[in-house]
């Protein structure tokens, strides 16, 4: 039998399917998916891209508009018809595909993937879909801002509403808006100024991070172009709000000689930036609870020939091996919710609920009280995670502040608008154009 061609709407249902069927990342999936296929043309790429992230930002909204026309509640359905439902609305409400090709296609897709007996149904509710016009306009913001936000991006209501509670209707929306855009590429460098000019002499589109000394922005190319142009200079792709974390930890401490804890580091981007920041004869110890992770983390240390030492270790309890009071400086880089990091995982849109978070926090809590035990007497203690909440984040602080410590003013290093009246990082996508961080500088008092 012949084999069929990989189409971008074939590729971006398998891909889609994984994430709601199997619990998969969006990212690693795709990107696993197109390592797979060998070569493709550079536009059916580009849609299959838009058709996975587009699909998965939208996918609350979509619902709403498919569940009319569904004799069977959306979340009832299979994985699967929910998925090419979904798929197919997007194209119809979002990509405006013409109606025979966004329908006609999701349903030969059913057929081929030996899911004809859903083939009818799928046909019958995207045409109903069609015949039904325009949905509603969301409400208005100024009467209903919650419920604006929530149908205007396609955000969970509880969400919505926590962020218009912390930051207001306006950011909340700005925010909103911005989680369902593309994430830039972020490149961190030790040689940043030398990579900056190897990439633009090969002709790739790079300029610096505008708030990090350490970073630029790639754009129109890949990682594999900038290897080729870059030749021995390091670098390592990671997003400016977390370059901006590891400096507002040890900022202070560039090119001096330090040991300074990283605790829950896998996979290890922020240990790398710490052990680049240091100077000669220093030490950053990773602890990483995943056996795994661990491993992995320490053989890409020793390639990179970077002085990091990893623990595989619970962080929440004591760490063996570890003299308390020893480092200059520690970074806890706690588990949490990835609500900052919606523009790269919008699945988390479907994943994460309310309740998630408080036990995240009572975590983190716990995490950040253990390692701070390992600080000397005057270092400063770093709380850092990649979500957007007031309980994994400011409530998290407040509780510890009021254990016997203080807040300690951020480094020159760290831009002042990244910084919160209160003198915490807080990047937001909508302002800084990076990932949501927060993060919180601490020191014991007396």
């Amino acid at each position: 039998m012949t084999a069929r061609p990989v189409t971008a709407r074939s590729l971006a249902f398998d891909v889609l399917l994984r994430v709601e069927d199997g619990g998969a990342f969006a990212s690693r999936a795709l990107d696993a998916a197109l390592s797979q296929v060998g070569a493709l043309d550079p536009r059916e790429i580009g849609l299959a891209t838009e058709l996975t992230y587009g699909t998965l930002r939208r996918a609350l909204s979509l619902d709403a508009a498919l569940a009319p026309h569904s004799s069977r509640p959306i979340d009832r359905l299979d994985p699967a018809t929910r998925v090419l439902l979904r798929l197919g609305a997007y194209q119809l409400l979002h990509l405006g595909t013409a109606p025979h090709a966004a329908v006609g296609e999701t349903v030969e897709l059913a057929k081929q993937r030996d899911h004809g007996r859903a083939a009818g149904f799928i046909n019958a509710v995207l045409r109903a879909l069609l015949r039904a016009g325009p949905a509603a306009p969301p409400p208005e913001l100024a009467t209903d801002p919650v419920g604006h936000v929530a149908a205007a991006e396609a955000l969970p209501r509880w969400l919505a509403a926590e962020w218009v509670e912390w930051l207001g209707a306006g950011e909340a929306l700005a925010l909103a808006r911005a989680m369902n855009g593309a994430a830039p590429l972020t490149i961190r460098s030790p040689r940043r100024d030398e990579l900056l000019a190897a990439a633009r002499q090969a002709g790739l589109e790079a300029r610096p991070c505008d708030r990090s000394p350490d970073g630029l922005i790639l754009s129109g190319a890949s990682v594999a172009a900038l290897a080729r142009a870059a030749g021995a200079i390091p670098f390592q792709v990671q997003d400016e709000g977390a370059q901006l974390a590891t400096l507002l930890a040890a900022g202070h401490l560039r090119g001096q000689k330090a040991r300074v804890l990283d605790t829950c580091a896998a996979p290890g981007g922020k240990a790398f930036h710490l052990a680049e920041l240091l100077g000669p004869g220093s030490e950053v110890v990773a602890v990483e609870l995943h056996p795994r992770k661990a491993e992995t983390l320490r053989q890409e240390a020793r390639r990179r020939g970077l002085p990091v030492t990893v623990l595989c270790a619970d962080a929440s309890g004591p760490i063996p091996g570890l003299e308390e009071g020893s480092f200059d400086a520690v970074l806890v880089d706690a588990p949490c919710a990835g609500l900052g990091t919606l523009r790269r995982h919008p699945e988390l849109k479907l994943r994460r609920e309310a309740p998630d978070l408080p036990r995240l926090a009572a975590l983190q809590l716990g995490i950040l009280r253990n390692s701070a035990r390992y600080a000397k007497p005057g270092a400063p203690v770093t709380y850092v995670i990649c979500s957007l909440a007031r309980a994994e984040g400011p409530e998290v602080v407040a509780a510890f502040l009021a254990e016997g410590w203080a807040r300690q003013p951020a480094p020159a290093a760290v831009a002042a608008d990244a910084l919160t009246p209160e003198g915490d990082l807080l990047t937001l996508p909508s302002r800084h154009g990076a990932d949501g961080f927060y993060a919180a500088r601490m020191v014991r008092r007396g």
